[in-house]
């Protein structure tokens, strides 16, 4: 949006240059995208009057003139026509930058020097309309009003000694739209009041309402129409301060009444639009929805096709304008035009963006109506109209003013609680600052205390601030009044932490986790085949009346369903897999301790590898996913819900699914196995390829779960990395080592990692060796070399007592 820098001090008073205003409002969250000076194109060009002229001596075409400029008088060789003495003209002064030149094709500008012309000297220009780039006439100079002041600098008479200020004004503050919206919180940054202009409207005793009548038909999508009758009025030019207010911020100027509809736009941010009253049958305003198909001329004379969904004003017989966007050609404001009907409305926001988006017509009020306009400024704007109209063109302002609001809605108010803002904003702000920075943009405490809790206080909010709803929104204002380069930045931050979640946002977790590690989820039917689901239990649940021989029982185990998926996609031709499914298996009671007598259910969680971990490339041979990956996917998947103490037991086909896997074990409890599915099992379904899979009672996974979390700051002090290897018989274990190796070197141990198994020549048969490597590190200090040397000391004493596991050199 463009803002006058001039037109602004109406409202507030201003000492700051426009470089601070505009540093100042990009901090309060206007961003200043621009600062233009429009005067800065007539630098060094000034008005004069034309004393005497004679003819070149040396030219036909050419003229010698005496020109005064106010400060001296110049003589300017001048090869324009109409130059003559007594005339009013502009004078570029030698150093002035020429805006366009009528003798290059381009129009290019060039800057005037002191120059002799055909042996006469000359000391500047009589510029033409053309070379000031003020219109087109190039065939002579410009020439001014008679009595136009010599010596007055062209930027003031043309009324552009400004500045004009390109505001970025986001979407959710329609009331920052306007040079008052602009100037409420120019005085909050600098602590004055604005000066709102008073209104003094002298009615006849006419009663308005006696010629003129509205009709709300749809009330949701016009809540409020208000409107203002002027008799008597003189289509003409604006006056000129209106003209230059307008055209500085790029408006152009039409007449007098249309141009004062939009300066109280451009002034109070609320869209009007005036009617040629004598055009509107039976002086009748009716608000209601098109017909589909309907077809309406708008003011630039194009036909608009609409539909239902669009708002129309029209009179006693038709539309005469699409409502918030653009009014008719038939009822435009012309010469011949006496009586007008002001509009001051409100509409719908949704309305108006729907009609405006389907058109491909956005106007200065459809912007600001999309937005959201003041609900309750529709008279207040009405009669500033009225009253300028009646100043500039003599009419007539009925008595009274027409003004139908069906559905008044209550002031708003909006809870803020002082902790509340500053948590958020980090800040120590007590009530009463938090109170002082709102009522510097018009929030005020309400009456009343907010029923959600007692430390809870109510601000009123204005009408104008339709973005302000929530106590978030509050907390925003607080910090722009405070300044956001006020707050002050903190390298540490306070985290919360709850201390339990309930169990469904855990599988939440659980399955965000698992899509995020790259599965997809299967869903799968909880009826199969009886052959399938005693392969799980032999307690399985028969149907009573089963529709096919496939789903006769309830599943005992999510693989069967898992392996039938993969069959599936292999079929189709995806053969890289990671799947899971979260499910429930269903199996014969007989302790009786189950929910429904002799049976129980179950929630279980099966993950199920196949294909490549990785593919083929120029540089790496393809590697097949083995049980080592699930293994490692399990272990990530158990720190992610906070399960320690973790046993992984090896076995070899005691499984009826699987084969060459491990139970796992969780505090001593089991709760599930992890394995490869047994060939036999997979011919029945023709796949050749290994199935990697693990199957997870869920509620004791989370039964099991340490779900309190608790922050650690990251460590201070450097860490120390040793690497051992030991051999040990072929029948220990690595866990079994690894957990020797940990309860050795105690709490300064913070990672143990193997990366080495060896089995040949420099080992005895019978034996393999293991290699680990150990990290430590120490909360308090810098470890030292002697304390990390009695550490694998002890490691080393350990094992060999333990394990008779003896160093490998």
């Amino acid at each position: 949006m463009r803002v006058s820098y001039r037109w602004l001090k109406d409202y507030v008073d201003i000492k700051a240059s426009p470089e601070e205003l505009a540093q100042k409002l990009t901090m309060t969250g206007f961003e200043v995208e621009k600062i233009e000076r429009p005067g800065e194109k007539y630098k060094n060009f000034v008005t004069g009057i034309v004393l005497e002229t004679r003819k070149h001596p040396n030219a036909d075409k050419l003229t010698l003139c005496k020109v005064d400029v106010g400060s001296q008088t110049l003589n300017i060789v001048c090869g324009a026509p109409n130059v003559s003495p007594g005339q009013a003209v502009a004078v570029g002064l030698v150093g002035a930058q020429v805006p366009r030149n009528q003798h290059d094709p381009a129009g290019a500008p060039f800057v005037l020097s002191q120059v002799k012309i055909r042996g006469e000297e000359s000391f500047g220009m009589i510029c033409s309309a053309y070379e000031l780039d003020l219109g087109d006439d190039r065939d002579g100079i410009m020439i001014l009003p008679k009595g136009t002041a010599t010596g007055t600098t062209l930027s003031d008479y043309l009324g552009l000694s400004d500045t004009i200020l390109e505001i970025g004004i986001t979407p959710n503050r329609p009331d920052a739209m306007s040079h008052i919206g602009i100037a409420r919180e120019v005085g909050a940054i600098y602590n004055k009041k604005v000066k709102i202009p008073k209104l003094k409207l002298r009615e006849s005793k006419r009663p308005a309402a006696k010629f003129g009548a509205i009709k709300i038909l749809d009330s949701g999508l016009c809540p409020r129409y208000t409107a203002r009758l002027v008799y008597g009025v003189t289509i003409g030019p604006s006056p000129k301060w209106l003209q230059e207010y307008l055209t500085s911020i790029g408006v152009r100027p039409v007449n007098n009444v249309v141009d004062v509809t939009n300066f109280v736009l451009m002034e109070m941010g609320h869209p009007l639009h005036a009617f040629d009253y004598d055009k509107l049958n039976e002086g009748m305003i009716v608000v209601k929805p098109a017909k589909d198909g309907e077809e309406f001329t708008t003011l630039d004379h194009k036909l608009r096709r609409l539909t239902s969904s669009t708002l129309m004003i029209c009179d006693a017989k038709g539309p005469v304008a699409i409502a918030g966007v653009m009014g008719g050609a038939f009822t435009e404001i012309s010469d011949t035009t006496k009586n007008i009907l002001i509009e001051s409305a409100y509409f719908n926001p949704q309305s108006i963006r729907r009609t405006s988006k389907r058109l491909g017509l956005s106007t200065e009020a459809s912007q600001r109506f999309e937005r959201g306009a003041d609900l309750h400024a529709t008279q207040w704007a009405a009669d500033r109209a009225a009253q300028l109209i009646q100043e500039i063109t003599g009419g007539e302002i009925l008595k009274g003013v027409i003004d139908v609001f069906p559905g008044k809605k209550k002031s708003i108010t909006v809870p803020l609680r002082p902790e509340k803002a500053n948590e958020v904003l980090g800040t120590g702000l007590s009530g009463k600052q938090i109170q002082s920075l709102l009522r510097k943009i018009n929030i005020t405490k309400a009456a009343g205390r907010s029923k959600s809790g007692s430390s809870n206080v109510l601000y009123a909010i204005p009408s104008y601030r339709v973005d302000l709803l929530q106590e978030i929104d509050l907390v925003e204002e607080v910090a722009r009044m405070y300044g956001y380069d006020s707050i002050e930045t903190n390298n540490d931050t306070r985290i919360s932490f709850s201390s339990h979640a309930p169990a469904k946002d855990t599988v939440s977790e659980l399955k965000d986790w698992l899509i995020g590690s790259g599965y997809s989820e299967v869903v799968s039917n909880s009826m199969q085949e009886k052959e399938f689901s005693r392969l799980g239990s032999e307690e399985a649940v028969e149907i009573a009346n089963p529709i096919s021989k496939d789903m006769a029982t309830l599943r005992t185990s999510l693989i069967v369903s898992m392996v039938q998926v993969i069959r599936n996609n292999i079929l189709y031709g995806k053969k890289n897999l990671r799947l899971f499914e979260v499910g429930k298996i269903y199996r014969r009671d007989k302790t009786g301790a189950s929910v429904v007598p002799g049976y129980r259910e179950e929630n279980r969680l099966t993950m199920a590898m196949v294909g490549l971990r990785r593919k083929a490339s120029w540089d790496v041979s393809p590697q097949v996913i083995d049980i080592y990956d699930l293994k490692g996917e399990l272990q990530t998947l158990f720190r992610k819900i906070f399960l320690d103490n973790i046993k992984f037991i090896p076995y070899s086909n005691t499984k009826a699914l699987t084969s060459m896997g491990f139970d796992v074990e969780i505090n001593g409890i089991d709760v599930g196995y992890a394995g490869i599915v047994r060939k036999d099992f997979r011919a029945k379904f023709d796949i050749d390829e290994e199935i990697v899979i693990a199957e997870l009672n869920v509620d004791l996974l989370l039964q099991n779960s340490s779900l309190k979390k608790t922050f650690k700051p990251l460590p201070k002090y450097p860490s120390v990395t040793r690497d051992i290897a030991f051999k040990i018989n072929e029948n220990i274990t690595a866990d079994q080592l690894k957990n020797e190796i940990a309860g050795a070197a105690g709490p300064m141990l913070v990672q143990i990692d193997l990366f080495d198994i060896y089995r040949g020549d420099q080992v005895k048969a019978g034996e393999k060796s293991l290699a680990f490597a150990l990290e430590f590190m120490s909360e308090d200090h810098t470890l030292r070399q002697d304390e990390v040397d009695r550490i694998m000391k002890e490691v080393i004493s350990r094992v060999s007592r333990n394990l008779s596991g003896t160093l490998r050199e």
